[in-house]
């Protein structure tokens, strides 16, 4: 007899307290519809979103190779490897891009002869 005491008790409790959140929001919206309209501006925008998300992707295309892979794959043949090698030449003759290189050289020798 005591545990369907205790069980209609918790469930009256239950009930109160959600009985008190309802009342409590219907006041908050009350004195601030700003603020509710821009909960509910910021749930339909987060499903809108997701739901564009998800019908995106099914008709995206495949992503595209890193540039290492696909470097590699269209410098097959020696045409392809001189051509690579005359454009190396090339940004090597920029101050710019001598400095960077120098200064990464310098930073894996200093790495690796510092232990």
């Amino acid at each position: 007899m005591q545990d369907s005491d205790v069980e209609d008790s918790t469930l009256q409790l239950v009930i109160d307290q959600l009985e008190e959140l309802v009342v409590t929001l219907i006041e908050e919206v009350r004195e601030r519809p700003g603020i509710a309209l821009a909960v509910v501006a910021g749930v339909v925008g987060a499903m809108v979103g997701s739901w564009l998300a998800r019908r995106g992707s099914a008709a995206a295309p495949p992503p595209a190779p890193p540039p290492v892979r696909a470097a590699r794959n269209t410098a097959r043949t020696t045409g392809d490897a001189a051509d690579l090698a005359r454009l190396g030449l090339r940004l090597l003759q920029n101050p710019i891009v001598r400095t960077i290189l120098i200064a990464a050289l310098e930073r894996q020798f200093r790495s690796r002869f510092a232990r």
